[in-house]
């Protein structure tokens, strides 16, 4: 009878080895899923990040030039004839105060009813010595500019 226990007893020890193995793999199975979906999930947002990140590099950019040719103009038109190439641009007085609409693709080519529109205010000063310029950047039409920068350009007497 010892023989037929202990062929019994290895037979559970075997089922219970088979056992342990299965739900072994399972519990590595549900992990290794969950790290997969955590890892989705983690290059999903670093992917949207990227984009967010590059969308405001190329903003940057724009308002930097936009920003340049405000110092180097001595009047709004001015600055509409600096900026202006392929009908990318717009002009809408408010009593003194200007505000011109350049239109530029996602590669920063000018053209009317891109996806970047960098708007630049010309507000005189008091004395019409000087003017301040505000560029904001917007994306694809949203309501709240991606970048957005001040600045001011000496248009008195003596600017060439």
């Amino acid at each position: 009878m010892s023989k037929n226990g202990s062929a019994m007893s290895r037979d559970k020890k075997k089922k219970r080895h088979i056992t342990n193995f299965y739900l072994e793999t399972l519990v590595l199975a549900a992990v290794f899923m969950v790290v997969i979906l955590v890892l989705t999930r983690v290059f999903a947002l670093s992917g949207r990040l990227s984009s967010r990140a590059e969308i405001l590099t190329r903003a940057v950019h724009l308002a930097e030039n936009a920003a340049e040719a405000v110092s180097a103009s001595a009047a709004p038109g001015d600055l509409a004839e600096l900026l202006e190439e392929n009908g990318n641009a717009g002009q809408v007085w408010e009593g003194e105060r200007c505000v011109l609409s350049l239109g530029y693709d996602r590669d920063m080519n000018p053209v009317s009813g891109g996806d970047f529109r960098v708007d630049i205010t010309w507000q005189p000063g008091e004395d019409g010595s000087f003017a301040e310029s505000r560029v904001s950047v917007y994306w694809m039409g949203e309501t709240d500019p991606v970048y957005e920068l001040e600045t001011a350009v000496w248009c008195g007497p003596g600017n060439d």
